[in-house]
């Protein structure tokens, strides 16, 4: 379905995942010529891999953000199950074809290979956000709320654990809890669900010898420093020698075979050696200026399904490049997460940029969307004239979602927008203005909101209702 929305795209984010991107194959080539050569391939081998997979991320960016988000949701459960036959295949095919690093994630069929769990991500995401936007207050159920989303999410994690590759299981987990708390579930049951989940992912981790292994290597890396802390050990090393601006671009030493996966799980380590504590924190900073940028776009987005979208695709893509980085800092243990748009990574790179391309077309969506409908009645208030755009200040938005508590869905901004707050008659009546969150009470100098007549609204089978346009 093309979309004909004529709006502009949001530029800033567009602007920053093609820097993003350029900037990775700056790097791919600083930290990959010598193990090229290594390896016996021509030292632009990797640079010419990562430029053929930006080509075919680039080209599904333009498709996405032409393709109407609606369709995703029609196509979520087809998707979903796709998705899931990919991931039962990597378990099928013999090791050859599959195995990596001590995990089962790749299918090779000849000079081609993928991995099913990139995909993974985003048909969870798109899933999520078609399966929760119609639950309304019963998503505050534990029966028809945390249960059903704790088997969702649990059949992936055990497919995951299946294939050994548990920093994909985590990824997946912390995805889907975002949106489910974007979603307005009861924080209660989130706290349950995530006591639960770092209960039963201790014990598989202990249960995998790689994984169990790596756990025991981050608390003491020198107990083993020419095993399996060399990695993390050298990974420090490039860190704190690059200083406040570096050795300069290409100056590394840790990537002459000093520091395993340089070009890959451990880039950061070759941007902070490279370009110093000023390179890194920019590049920290390109990814809070992303999260900030997906984050406002779910905040104005007035379709439920729209703004869930919104966040479960920059929760994936700020979470993985911030675990990464916490990976490579040894803050947390070594995973074979990489970093977005920069680290050598062609299905990574390419669902990245095709997420993105989703992203762009629900900017150019949110302020004429029609709301989809709703499970709990709300209010009326009156029309007002369209107001200009205006950036969310992060505080004040981050307080209000606090506030909000359990009452609602998290992802809109203060004082605008549709309210799914309870009534005292339980009269289901209809919104008139954009937005899509709480209201606690009418503000000063408003009119008290009148019960619907008849034809001013339509009835969906849930109950909910939605304003004609």
């Amino acid at each position: 379905m093309i979309d004909t929305n004529r709006r502009p795209p949001d530029y800033t984010l567009l602007a920053l995942v093609l820097g993003l991107s350029v900037f990775g194959l700056v790097m791919v080539y600083s930290s990959s010529f010598f193990i090229a050569v290594n390896e016996g391939n021509s030292q632009t081998h990797y640079l010419i891999r990562q430029l053929m997979w930006m080509a075919v991320g680039g080209a599904g960016l333009l498709v996405a953000q032409r393709i109407d988000y609606r369709l995703w949701r029609r196509l979520a459960l087809p998707l979903f199950g796709t998705t899931v036959a990919l991931l039962v295949l990597v378990l099928l095919l013999p090791e050859s074809m599959t195995r990596a690093g001590g995990a089962d994630r790749w299918i090779r069929i000849g000079g081609f290979q993928f991995q099913p769990t990139e995909i993974a991500k985003f048909a969870l995401i798109v899933y999520l956000a078609a399966w929760l936007m119609g639950r309304g207050d019963k998503l505050r159920s534990m029966t028809v709320g945390l249960i059903p989303f704790g088997l969702i999410v649990g059949l992936l994690v055990g497919i995951m654990y299946a294939q050994r590759n548990m920093s994909s299981a985590v990824m997946l987990t912390l995805i889907a809890v975002a949106v489910y708390f974007a979603a307005g579930a009861n924080l209660v049951h989130i706290g349950v669900g995530m006591v639960g989940a770092v209960t039963v992912g201790w014990t598989l981790i202990q249960s995998l010898a790689h994984a169990s292994a790596r756990i025991q290597i981050f608390q003491d890396p020198w107990a083993d420093p020419r095993g399996g802390g060399f990695q993390p050990i050298h990974s420090l090393y490039a860190l704190a020698s690059g200083n406040w601006f570096g050795r300069g671009l290409g100056q590394g030493r840790q990537k002459f075979l000093w520091l395993p996966s340089a070009h890959a799980d451990a880039i950061f380590s070759v941007i902070g050696e490279e370009l110093g504590l000023v390179g890194t924190l920019t590049v920290m900073g390109a990814f809070l200026l992303l999260a900030y940028r997906g984050y406002r776009i779910a905040a104005r987005s007035q379709d439920p399904f729209a703004a869930l979208l919104a966040v479960g695709i920059t929760s994936w893509v700020t979470f993985q490049a911030f675990l990464n980085m916490a990976v490579v800092s040894s803050l947390i243990p070594f995973t074979g997460q990489t970093l977005p748009f920069i680290s050598v990574g062609g299905t990574s790179l390419a669902m990245c940029l095709f997420a993105m391309g989703v992203l762009l077309n629900i900017s150019k969506h949110v302020d004429d969307q029609r709301p989809e409908p709703v499970v709990s009645p709300v209010v009326e208030r009156p029309v007002a004239a369209p107001r200009k755009r205006r950036a969310i200040g992060l505080i004040p938005a981050f307080a209000a979602v606090m506030r909000r508590g359990n009452r609602g869905p998290r992802v809109s901004s203060a004082r605008r927008g549709v309210s799914f707050a309870r009534t005292n008659d339980r009269e289901a009546v209809t919104v008139s203005t954009r937005g899509w969150r709480r209201l606690s009470t009418s503000s000063k100098g408003q009119s008290k909101p009148r019960a619907a007549k008849r034809g001013d609204s339509k009835t969906s089978p849930s109950g909910g209702t939605w304003r004609s346009r």
